[in-house]
């Protein structure tokens, strides 16, 4: 009963009066009968102000962050340009990002995020700033899937920088990079440099392949093997360089 009498009361004391007294009395009840409900009010607006200001911060930091992460890829992608060791002659290229892999890790492929959108076709050659890395095998509209010298299935002509001799480049299945079937008394050493053959149709002559590290015989004594140390290592590029015939 004390609560319904006590609402009557407050009602009557804001109604009695002139428009004067009746606001000072609403002021006075404002900050004493009723200042722990007002408080409450004002802490949940304020509360409520606070979270979308919050919301928006947090919005406005992941635009920063993803700006930012553009601008990184950017300027790798421009510093990987300028550090391209070798001539391209009158080859072209479109800059790719590599964004994933697919098939087993010794036998895997590149997938890389640029396709037929940017003028990427079936048997482009590709390239890292330090030599060769392999060709385009699939092409959608937006990316690529690269097949790199790394797995066995890839196979060049290759030979020696120095004494032009010959051989084809693979891979086995321990991840090893080979020049095979080279003929028996042929000049090769360890520490020659190895470059793509003349006879290759997928890459111009003298693009960068590797290092000889050994020499070996093969198994049928009638050619010999030489071990390759690549120049470039396929498990850790972050760009590669999809080449196209005469739009340098």
């Amino acid at each position: 009963m004390l609560l319904p009498l006590a609402l009557v009361l407050v009602s009557l004391a804001l109604s009695l009066g002139s428009p004067e007294s009746r606001a000072k009395r609403a002021s006075l009840l404002g900050q004493t009968v009723f200042y722990p409900f007002t408080r409450s009010v004002n802490l949940f607006r304020s509360n409520s102000s606070l979270k979308q200001e919050l919301a928006k911060l947090q919005q406005q930091q992941a635009s920063l962050t993803l700006e930012n992460l553009s601008l990184n890829n950017a300027l790798k992608e421009s510093h990987t340009m300028q550090t391209i060791t070798f001539e391209t002659g009158d080859m072209g290229f479109e800059v790719a990002e590599v964004i994933g892999y697919s098939g087993q890790f010794q036998q895997r492929n590149l997938v890389v995020n640029k396709g037929s959108a940017s003028g990427v076709e079936v048997n482009s050659p590709v390239v890292s700033a330090r030599g060769i890395v392999g060709r385009v095998i699939s092409v959608s509209a937006t990316n690529c899937v690269v097949l790199p010298f790394s797995n066995p299935r890839f196979q060049i002509p290759v030979m020696d920088k120095l004494t032009s001799v010959q051989g084809i480049l693979q891979a086995d299945l321990s991840g090893n990079t080979n020049m095979n079937m080279i003929r028996l008394g042929s000049q090769i050493s360890a520490g020659d440099t190895i470059v793509t053959s003349n006879l290759s149709t997928l890459y111009p002559k003298g693009y960068p392949v590797g290092r000889v590290s050994r020499i070996r015989d093969s198994q049928d004594q009638l050619f010999i093997t030489a071990e390759i140390e690549p120049f470039t290592q396929v498990e850790n590029l972050e760009h590669v360089f999809i080449l196209k015939q005469g739009k340098q």
